[in-house]
This record gives C-alpha cells, sequence and structure tokens, in this order.
C-alpha cells in the first residue's frame, strides 16, 4: 500500500512545484504608445484640416493641401507600424501559445499514471488551450480591424489628392479664362481710342 502511494505523492509533488513557479514579466505593451501617437497625429490632422488660408475666403490654400497630405501621410505610416507590430505580437502570442500547448501535452503525458489526478488537470489545460485559442482570434480581429483602418487612412488620403488635383485645375481653368477675357477686352479698347 506505501508503494502505491509514493508514486502518487512524487507526481502530486511535481505538479504542484510546476504550478508555483513564477510567471515570466510580461513585456509593455508596445501598441500603447503607438496608438496615443496616431491619436496625436489625427488631432494634427483635424487642425491641418480646419485651416484657410487662401486668398479666396474661406478655402484650403495649396499650402493648407499639402500640410493635410502631409499629415495623412505620417497617419498612414503610424497605421503601418501599428498592423507591423500586431502581427509581431500574434507571432510571438502564437509561438508562447504553441509552447504551452507543448508543456502542456507533456505534463498530461507525465500525469497519466493516476486517472484522477490527469483528468483534472486535462480539464484545466484543455480550458487553458480554448483560452489561449479565443486570446488568439481576438488578437485576430484586432489585426483585421488595424488593417481596416490602415486602407480607410490610404482611401482619405487618395480623396484628398484628388481634391487637390481638381482645384489646381480649376485655378489653371480660371486663369486661362480671365487671360482670354483681358485679351479680347484690349483689342476693343485699342478700337474704342483711335
Amino acid at each position: 500500500m506505501m508503494k502505491c502511494r509514493l508514486p502518487v505523492f512524487l507526481l502530486f509533488f511535481s505538479l504542484t512545484a510546476q504550478a508555483q513557479t513564477p510567471a515570466p514579466p510580461t513585456q509593455p505593451d508596445p501598441l500603447t504608445p503607438l496608438i496615443q501617437e496616431r491619436g496625436r497625429m489625427v488631432q494634427a490632422y483635424e487642425d491641418a484640416n480646419s485651416q484657410r488660408n487662401s486668398l479666396f475666403g474661406n478655402k484650403a490654400s495649396k499650402k493648407d493641401l499639402q500640410e493635410v497630405v502631409d499629415v495623412l501621410k505620417a497617419i498612414i505610416r503610424k497605421d503601418t507600424e501599428i498592423v507591423q507590430s500586431i502581427k509581431e505580437t500574434s507571432i510571438r502570442r502564437t509561438a508562447s501559445i504553441v509552447a504551452e500547448k507543448t508543456q502542456a501535452e507533456r505534463q498530461i503525458t507525465v500525469a497519466q499514471g493516476d486517472q484522477s489526478v490527469t483528468k483534472e488537470r486535462f480539464y484545466d489545460l484543455e480550458n487553458q488551450i480554448q483560452n489561449l485559442q479565443v486570446r488568439d482570434k481576438q488578437r485576430e480581429k484586432k489585426l483585421a480591424d488595424a488593417q481596416a483602418t490602415a486602407q480607410e487612412a490610404a482611401e482619405a488620403r487618395t480623396s484628398r489628392e484628388l481634391l487637390a488635383t481638381a482645384l489646381a485645375g480649376l485655378c489653371a481653368g480660371l486663369l486661362w479664362y480671365i487671360y482670354r477675357l483681358r485679351g479680347q477686352a484690349q483689342p476693343a479698347r485699342r478700337a474704342v481710342r483711335r
């Protein structure tokens, strides 16, 4: 009877010792400063977009539009950094999940000597794996959201560039029209003076 209890006691002792080892310190989230910096850039975009320094009234000047475009480009670059950071975090998390899963499988194999302890540990590990898979899916969703945000920013930049091009074309057309009107007015003045 004593010989049967000794392996069970050793197995229980090894499992509790592994459970009491301290977890490695977690790294700070690299997304927080990136997202805060992006928020500041969005505020700079809103400030730049609200400026109106044109000679034609309450319209944005070319310099104002260029400033808006520059800020949008910076936002797109920051979005790219955020997406890259999310990808790296996702890769690290996936590696961590695989390592934890491998460790869990090893622990299950070792614990099979005593079925009651093994079953309890197995269910705990399954729950941990499911929780990790849920977290992984949440991270993938965040990555998809960040990619959608980057796509929206790229589309916003394109629309601003098209607007700037249209305004430049309109200005060129107006200058040409004024030039033609002046050309027609000068022969009429010369005829009146003679």
